[in-house]
């Protein structure tokens, strides 16, 4: 199946209207996540927004993003265009058909959605324990310590 039959198959099996093909490239959104589709020589590549880097732990981030990319079907990569953080998948066209794509999609969807709520979530581990020591602080108690290392999910 060539980019431009995966892609109508795809809308009438989901009965999307008026997907479009533009310059070897289209875009769906399943679940919420905006998906960008585009025939890569002979390759469907499809790729998810994650978001905007964080302000802070910017490279304990990016850390985990590259650790992670040796333990997913998919990859991360940082946008130049516009700074955000994108998990991609790059599937060979040839043998694809629906079922394949739809599976594909559904693994990176649920991949994206996990890393944009570590990313939402994330916060250094240094001001995770400022602020734990400030509520001690406002408690009257006082903490014996304190580990910086790594980062928090709230």
């Amino acid at each position: 199946m060539d980019f431009n039959e995966l892609i109508t198959d795809f809308a009438t099996r989901h009965g999307v209207e008026n997907l479009a093909v533009d310059d070897g490239a289209a875009a769906i959104e399943v679940d919420g996540i905006a998906v960008a589709l585009a025939d890569a020589g002979g390759d469907l590549l499809a790729s998810a927004v994650i978001g905007e880097p964080p302000a802070d732990g910017r490279a304990e981030f990016a850390d985990l993003l590259l650790e992670a990319n040796l333990e997913l079907d998919a990859f991360f990569a940082k946008s130049k265009e516009s700074g955000r953080y994108i998990l991609s998948r790059r599937l060979p066209l040839v043998g694809l058909d629906g079922a394949s794509c739809d599976a594909a999609l559904e693994s990176l969807v649920n991949s994206a959605e996990t890393w944009q709520r570590l990313l939402e979530d994330f916060r250094p581990a240094a001001a995770e324990a400022a602020a734990k020591m400030e509520e001690s602080a406002a408690s009257g108690m006082v903490s014996g310590s304190t580990s910086l290392g790594g980062f928090m999910q709230v």
